[in-house]
Formats: structure tokens, C-alpha cells, sequence
């Protein structure tokens, strides 16, 4: 990782001591790079200044993230391949060479691919790059300090410099009703995220943008033909060029889910050097599963081990705090299972995750909506989770500010030319993808890479080919993995239902429906159950657990903690998900504890003026052992807010 900031100005020189200043003040309060040196660099004319740290080289395959020269500067952040013109090859290691990015950007701006970001600097015309990667995978955020502009992947470094303390409620609204940021904009007014799929110029001109990859354009690629062969082929030079990184172990997390079995079937076609990688007990299916194929595969397969230095199982209020430093509130504690909590050693790992397959596999098909407003308000419904008998705690103001994002990003698809069928899928790849896992995955970048070959736009023709029909149906997914690994289509999906597009429409929808049935009867015996029935119920099965090792732990506990609103948020995350040590079972209810101390602690904040406060005062009195797994995540994205220090402020 290399965590930067760069100041521009085009009317005053920069103080030498601002940047360096400001990344010190961060460094001092989270964990991470306490011996690397702290990197300056200075513009001849004082227009722009730059201050960085990043893993050594001997950790990072000897790879160096900047190139300095005395009026020009180049650097870079995560895993950025370069793809030929015809798109027939990509090459992984020329751009891991910061001196690269001193050519003109017409030269890669649109080749450059992967979770990525990449700045420039030339005193002699006194502009300023920012390449945006297209897919909105890394994070970048500008703010502005009188005449400078601050650009950074650390939105928490830029409220320093900008002197940022005002919250933004919209931004609140949507973090505490769904679970990230829809904008993608941190919590602080003055510090506001970059466009994705952008080149963003700062000179003596003014600011101007370039469209790299257009909404029009990815509306264009919806409902073309997919060709498999073509998917396939693309999607394994992807994975090589990802792995193609000297001296850096490739990791494959394997879990029982389609996305990362399509990974795996790509990094065996691909043929890189890699092992497998699952979180969870002996008996998760997930591990089941990963161990099974890892096993067909003739691949080394581990368990994630916990951090040495806590989790959120652990230290809830550290956690909070950690989540707000990394992210400044477009991560929360509900996604924080396997953020680390210290550095760890050796070679940093590339991993290869499933992340981003649900875009061709209609994550949000239960959308549905013919209109303007029907859509509104059936996204609404799917991003906060309502359903009939659960509610989101949200206030009116707060609802209609979330409601209003939807309905802005609504209009914009559809003004794209976008068929309103097509939405969900497109607010999925847009309001959720860039502005949820891209936030989650940086909050790792401190211990490990995180690729995701499914998610890039080489592949994303390939995704969104076929209709809504086609998507909801799995086709690419099914038809890629018969194409690259046949052998690997038939190992059970554990826990989960049969493919669907070999699975007859009637017997689908017979099955959704016993699912739904069987859940709602689930629901009503938990609010029938005796809550001291439940209390002794939930003691017996945490003091059964502590008398066992931690690989004995059942499955049925292990869903227990996953239902304590840790559980990935999909499949495709599930290997990020580290179970708590037995004696931790408890997590949640301690933590329930904790928030209600600190919510009738009298407190002023301005997020109440955000929430039903009747609907939290309920979640909190109740026995948290009855509460679902949403009314939970409800939870812990209130505790992300609260607990996190600087967010405790006045407008």
C-alpha cells in the first residue's frame, strides 16, 4: 500500500511542512507503517507538494509506489494492469514501475485496468493528474484549503488538512439505513470523493475531468450477446496479469459460493502458483466446500487465522474507532470481520477474490419496478432492508434523504438511456460496488492487495450481456465455469440451491416460495419464544462452547455468530469472515450492551436528528438473542457511529 496525500495550487506556494504534517498526525493514531520512512517531495515552484509512506520494497516484491524528479512526480496505489490495445494481453508489471506513469496519459489513461490509482506532476505546466480507476474500485478524495487542493486515498487525512469537522447527513442517512455511503462521499462536508472512471487536471486553467467509461457506455453493453469463449479468455488473462506480481504470494479465497469458483477455475486455466484460502470453522460449508475444491484442484488449502491483534469480536469501540480512521464512515462495523486490527508480517498477499461476480448474476433481481417512482422505491426497500414486520430505523428526514440519492441516481440511468428493467443491475455496479467494497477493501490494503477479476471493466461487457432474465439466471457464471474447469460445475454448492439456469422456472419460484415460508415460521417461533427460554438457550450454547477448541465449534454456532450482523454481505466475501474465538461467541450482545450504555448516556449527537428513536430504543431494550440478523446490522452501524470519536461532533 502506499498511503499518500498531494497538495496543488496554481495562486500561492505550499507551506514545505503541510503535507508531511498532516500524514504523521494520522500515522500516530492507527497501527500501520510505524517503521517506514516518510516520504517528500517538493515542486521547484512550490505549486505542489507530496508527502507518502508505503510497505517496503522487500514486501512488496521490491516494487516502488513513486518516482520523483526535481519538477515532476509519479505515484501509484494497489494493483493496476495494463491491457493492449486490442485488449488480446494484459501486462502486469510494467505499470508496477512508478517512472511509467511520466508518459502522457493519452498513452494508458484508457488501458490502465484494476483496483487502482495513479497521480502526476509536472512543474513545467504546473498541472495536476489523478487517474480514477473505472470500475470505482480505489477511493480517492479531494478537499480544499483556501488555495490549495488536497488530493488523498485517506479521506481522515484530508479532514486535517481542510479542517473538516461538519457531518454530512445525507451521507449519515445512507450509511445508517443500508451500510455505506450511496455517493461514496465520506462523513465530512468539506472532503468529497473523486468520480470514478476519470481523469481529473488541475492547472493553471482551472479543474477539468475526462470521462474514461462513460454510464452511457456501460448501458450500451447491456442485454449483447455473451460470448463465452471471449468471457473466458478475458477473464484468465485478468487473473494472470493480476498474479503477475514477483515476489508476492497469490492467494485464491475459496468458499461455496459461484463467484469464487469461477476465480479458482481462471487461476487453474491461467496456471499461476497459488493457494487456497477460507474463514470460518471446520464444519462452515464454506470451509467444507473451499477444501473440497481445493483438494480436486490439487491446491494447499489454510484456514484465515484471527489478527494477533484483535477483531471487532474483541474490542468493538477499538474496532469502530480503526473503521473510522480507515474509511471516515463509508465502511461500518457490520462489514469489519476481517479488518486488521495491527500489520502483520512478511510478503504482502494478493488476493484474488470473487468480489464483483454479482454483477452478472442479478444480485438485486428481486427489484422490481416499471417507473420512476416504482423504482425509487423498491431500490429503497432493498437497500435498507424492509420487509413486512421490520422496519429501518431511520427517521422521516432521514428516509427522505436516502430516498432522494435512489432517486437521483434513478433519473441519471434512465437519462442514460437505461430500460428501467435494467436499473437494479446498474445501481448494484454503481451505488454499491464502488461505494460499498471499495471502502472495505481499502480498510485490508494494510495487510494484503484485494483483486477482483469479476470486476473490472475488460470483464464487464462479458457481465452485463444477456437479459435481466439471463443474469438472475446465472448463465455466465454457469456456461464460463463449463467452459474453463466442467469438473468443478457439479460439486454442491453447499447450502445453496441448484444453478439456476439448469433449474425449471416453476420449480424455482416453488422453491423461493417454501424458502420464504419456512423464514417467516423461523421469525414468528423467535418472537413466540419465551425470552427467558431464549436467555438460558443462548448461555447454554455459549458455555458449550467454551469448553471446546476452536475447530470444534458447531455449525449451528457458527451461524449464530454470523447472524449477529457479521455474516459476509455476500457470498463473495465470505472468506474475509474470521470467527471469533469460542470464548467471544458473544460478541454481539456485549456489544448490544455497550451501545445502549452509550445511547442512554444522554449524549448529543447530530445523527439522532436522523432516527426513529422509538425504533432504536426498541432494538435495544429487546433481547438481543431475538433480534434477525438485519435488526442487527441496524445495530452496528449505529455503534460505528456513535462509538467512533470524531463523528461525536456538533454541526
Amino acid at each position: 500500500m502506499n498511503l499518500f496525500v498531494v497538495g496543488w495550487s496554481c495562486t500561492a506556494p505550499i507551506p514545505d511542512d503541510e503535507a508531511r504534517r498532516a500524514l504523521d498526525a494520522l500515522l500516530d493514531r492507527v497501527p500501520f507503517f510505524a517503521d517506514d520512512p516518510r516520504n517528500t517531495w517538493h515542486a521547484p515552484s512550490r505549486r505542489a507538494t507530496a508527502a507518502w509512506v508505503a510497505h517496503s520494497p522487500d514486501r512488496v516484491g521490491g516494487v516502488s509506489y513513486a518516482a520523483t524528479e526535481p519538477s515532476r512526480l509519479a505515484l501509484w496505489s494497489g494493483r493496476p494492469i495494463l491491457w493492449s490495445d486490442d485488449n488480446s494481453s494484459a501486462d502486469g508489471r510494467t505499470p508496477l514501475d512508478p517512472r511509467f506513469y511520466f508518459q502522457a496519459t493519452a498513452k494508458w489513461e484508457t488501458r490502465l485496468d484494476g483496483r487502482c490509482a495513479v497521480l502526476r506532476y509536472d512543474d513545467r505546466e504546473q498541472t495536476l493528474e489523478v487517474f480514477c480507476d473505472p470500475m470505482g474500485a480505489y477511493p480517492l478524495f479531494a478537499a480544499e484549503d483556501g488555495p490549495v487542493t488536497w488530493i488523498s486515498n485517506s479521506a481522515e487525512l484530508l479532514r486535517d488538512l481542510s479542517s473538516a469537522d461538519s457531518l454530512d447527513l445525507d451521507v449519515l442517512a445512507s450509511v445508517l439505513g443500508g451500510g455505506w455511503s450511496l455517493s461514496g462521499d465520506p462523513v465530512w462536508k468539506r472532503v468529497r470523493r473523486l468520480s470514478r472512471a476519470t481523469m481529473h487536471s488541475f492547472g493553471p486553467d482551472g479543474y477539468r475531468r475526462r470521462p474514461l467509461l462513460a454510464l452511457s457506455e456501460i448501458v450500451g453493453m447491456l442485454g449483447q450477446p455473451l460470448d463465452v469463449t471471449a468471457a473466458s479468455q478475458t477473464l484468465v488473462t485478468n487473473v494472470a496479469a493480476l498474479a503477475d506480481w514477483p515476489d508476492r504470494p497469490n492467494v485464491v479465497p475459496t468458499t461455496a459460493g459461484r463467484d469464487s469458483r469461477l476465480v479458482l477455475a481462471a487461476a487453474l486455466a491461467a496456471g499461476i502458483d497459488f493457494h487456497t484460502v477460507t474463514g470460518g470453522a471446520a464444519d462452515d460449508p464454506d470451509v467444507l466446500a473451499g477444501r473440497l475444491l481445493s483438494s480436486m484442484t490439487g491446491r494447499h488449502h489454510e484456514f484465515l487465522p484471527s489478527d494477533p491483534h484483535g477483531s471487532v469480536f474483541t474490542d468493538w469501540r477499538r474496532a469502530a474507532e480503526l473503521v473510522e480512521l480507515q474509511s471516515s464512515g463509508t465502511a461500518t462495523l457490520a462489514d469489519a470481520a476481517g479488518f486488521p486490527h495491527g500489520p502483520l508480517p512478511g510478503p504482502l498477499p494478493l488476493w484474488h477474490s470473487g468480489q464483483g461476480g454479482e454483477i452478472a448474476r442479478g444480485y438485486y433481481a428481486q427489484v422490481r419496478g416499471h417507473s420512476h417512482k416504482t423504482l425509487i422505491e423498491a431500490l429503497y426497500r432493498a437497500f435498507v432492508g424492509r420487509r413486512p414486520g421490520r422496519r429501518e430505523p431511520l427517521s422521516e428526514d432521514g428516509a427522505r434523504r436516502v430516498r432522494a440519492q435512489i432517486a437521483q441516481f434513478v433519473e441519471e440511468a434512465l437519462d442514460a438511456g437505461a430500460a428501467a428493467r435494467d436499473v437494479p443491475d446498474l445501481f448494484y455496479l454503481l451505488r454499491r460496488m464502488g461505494t460499498w467494497a471499495g471502502p472495505t477493501h481499502g480498510c485490508v490494503e494494510f495487510v494484503r492487495d484485494t483483486t477482483a477479476p469479476l470486476w473490472s471493466a475488460r470483464m464487464l461487457p462479458h457481465e452485463l450481456a444477456g437479459s435481466v432474465r439471463d443474469r438472475a439466471r446465472e448463465s455466465f457464471h454457469l456456461r464460463s465455469l463449463e467452459e474453463l474447469a466442467p469438473e468443478l460445475v457439479d460439486i454442491p454448492l453447499a447450502g445453496q440451491p441448484p444453478w439456476p439456469a439448469r433449474e425449471h422456472e416453476l420449480a424455482r419460484q416453488a422453491r423461493r416460495a417454501l424458502l420464504l415460508a419456512r423464514k417467516a415460521q423461523r421469525q414468528a417461533h423467535r418472537r413466540a419464544t419465551p425470552r427467558l427460554k431464549r436467555a438460558r438457550m443462548a448461555v447454554s450454547t455459549r458455555l458449550a462452547a467454551a469448553r471446546r477448541p476452536a475447530n470444534e465449534v458447531t455449525q449451528r454456532e457458527v451461524v449464530e455468530v454470523q447472524a449477529g450482523g457479521l455474516s459476509p454481505s455476500s457470498p463473495a466475501d465470505a472468506a474475509a469472515v474470521i470467527v471469533p474465538a469460542p470464548g467471544a461467541i458473544d460478541h454481539f450482545a456485549s456489544m448490544h450492551a455497550g451501545l445502549r450504555d452509550l445511547v442512554r448516556s444522554g449524549s448529543e449527537h447530530p445523527v439522532w436528528s436522523l432516527l426513529d428513536q422509538q425504533r432504536v430504543e426498541s432494538l435495544l431494550t429487546r433481547d438481543p438473542s431475538a433480534l434477525d440478523g438485519m435488526s442487527r446490522y441496524y445495530l452496528w452501524r449505529l455503534a460505528t457511529v456513535l462509538a467512533a470519536p470524531s463523528m461525536a461532533l456538533e454541526l
